[in-house]
C-alpha cells in the first residue's frame, strides 16, 4: 500500500480508535465468508446480493469506529448492520414480486444470525477434526467444497471414476461427522463433570 494511500486512511480513522483500519482488516476478513452467506440468505439472486454486501463493506468500514466488542462479536454486529442494508435493499426493489416479503426477511434474519456462542465449539472440534484427515482426504474435500469443482471434473483429474469420488467425499464427511460428535460429547463430559 503506498504512503499516500495509508495516510488517506489513517485520516478516515476517529479520533482515539488507534489501529482501526487494522484492526477493521483483520475482523472483515476472518468474518467475511459467514457475513456473506448471510446476506446471501436474504437476498436470494447472486448478483444483487453481491452489490448489497459491498455496500455493507462500506457501511462496515465507515461505522467500524462504532463497534464495541464488548457489546458482541464483530460478525453480529455486522450481521446487524448487514440486516438493515438487505431491509433498504429490498424497500428499493419491492416493485419487483421476485423479492421476498419484509416478513419473511426478518424471519429469515432471526434464523440466519449466526449464533458464535453455540456454534464456536463445534467450528473447533471441525478445525481440530480436518486436521486428523490425511492430506489427500482435506484435499479432495477443499476441491469440493470451497473451490466448488463437480466430482465428474475431480474424477476426471484423478483418473477416477464418479462413483469413486461420490463414494470417497462420503466416507469422509462422515469420518468428519464422527469425529465431530465424538469430540462435542467429551467436551459436554468433561463439563457435565465439572458442574
Amino acid at each position: 500500500m503506498t504512503d499516500d494511500r495509508q495516510s488517506e486512511l489513517n485520516q478516515n480513522e476517529e479520533p482515539g480508535f488507534s489501529g482501526s483500519y487494522e484492526a477493521f482488516l483483520e475482523a472483515f476478513s476472518r468474518n467475511r465468508e459467514p457475513l456473506y452467506r448471510y446476506v446471501y440468505a436474504l437476498v436470494p439472486h447472486q448478483a444483487d446480493a453481491e452489490d448489497v454486501f459491498q455496500r455493507c463493506s462500506i457501511i462496515l468500514w465507515r461505522k467500524f469506529s462504532t463497534y464495541d466488542p464488548e457489546q458482541g462479536s464483530f460478525l453480529n454486529w455486522a450481521c446487524g448492520v448487514a440486516h438493515y442494508e438487505v431491509r433498504n435493499f429490498l424497500r428499493t426493489s419491492k416493485r419487483d414480486r421476485h423479492y421476498f416479503s419484509p416478513d419473511l426477511v426478518e424471519q429469515l434474519a432471526t434464523s440466519q444470525q449466526p449464533k458464535t456462542g453455540e456454534q464456536a465449539p463445534r467450528l473447533e472440534a471441525l478445525r481440530e477434526c480436518l486436521q486428523q484427515l490425511k492430506q489427500s482426504e482435506r484435499f479432495l474435500l477443499e476441491q469440493a467444497h470451497y473451490h466448488q469443482q463437480s466430482a465428474k471434473t475431480l474424477a476426471d483429474d484423478a483418473g477416477k471414476g464418479i462413483q469413486t469420488i461420490y463414494n470417497q467425499l462420503t466416507i469422509i464427511r462422515r469420518k468428519l461427522f464422527q469425529c465431530v460428535q465424538g469430540k462435542l460429547a467429551a467436551t459436554q463430559d468433561v463439563e457435565g463433570g465439572l458442574s
